[in-house]
């Protein structure tokens, strides 16, 4: 069975992977993931003795090619993939074989499994692609040029300090030293003078 998926921007490998835990949670299955680039492979197979009847090599495989804006899924039947052996060529030439095709299918393989495969996966491409479920997705948003910031540093309101008048500027006053008048000539003298500077009386 093959399908296009149209209208999805999506990762291969983070469907393949979701995928296989899918196949996981249904037990029974001996699964691997395999790919690179856009190109990923999702196989599993039934364990124990039915695993002998129908062929250790045959897996239940599901191909996931991704591109812009589409997703292209095949399920079939398919060899076993070697992870040493896997290329991007190797992937694109996989050979499947219809479920319905094949003997005894009923017995291995539900073929209700396969639309169930086609669903799971459309379901898991719409979600990815829509950022739902995927947790590498993290939306874009343009930032508001005119929107105040958030998580801005709060800080206490400055109280309201009244504006003084202006105030004239004063010279400082300095303090005359006292001096002594020489009783004699009447010359000013400093005040720790002992005689004066003009005719040498001695000062009291």
């Amino acid at each position: 069975m093959q399908k296009t998926i149209q209208g999805v921007y999506v990762n291969p490998q983070q469907i393949a992977y979701q995928l296989e835990n899918w196949f996981r949670s249904k037990k029974h299955y001996q699964t691997q993931v395999l790919g690179m680039g856009s190109s990923y492979v999702v196989q599993a197979k039934k364990v124990g003795f039915l695993r002998t009847i129908f062929g250790a090599d045959r897996a239940f495989t599901v191909r996931l090619m991704g591109g812009q804006g589409f997703l292209n899924v095949d399920v079939g039947l398919a060899d076993w993939l070697k992870a040493a052996d896997v290329t991007e060529d190797v992937i694109a030439a996989l050979v499947f074989t219809p479920l319905a095709v094949v003997e005894g299918i009923e017995e291995l393989y539900d073929l209700k499994l396969e639309k169930d495969i086609i669903k799971e996966v459309e379901n898991l491409a719409y979600s990815m692609s829509q950022g739902a479920g995927n947790p590498m997705y993290q939306p874009y948003s343009q930032p508001n040029p005119y929107q105040y910031p958030q998580n801005q540093p709060s800080y206490p309101p400055t109280p309201y300090q009244p504006q003084q008048p202006n105030q004239p500027y004063s010279q400082p006053q300095y303090s005359q030293p006292q001096q002594k008048y020489c009783p004699s000539c009447g010359t000013p003298n400093p005040s720790t003078a002992r005689y004066c500077m003009s005719c040498g009386t001695q000062l009291f």
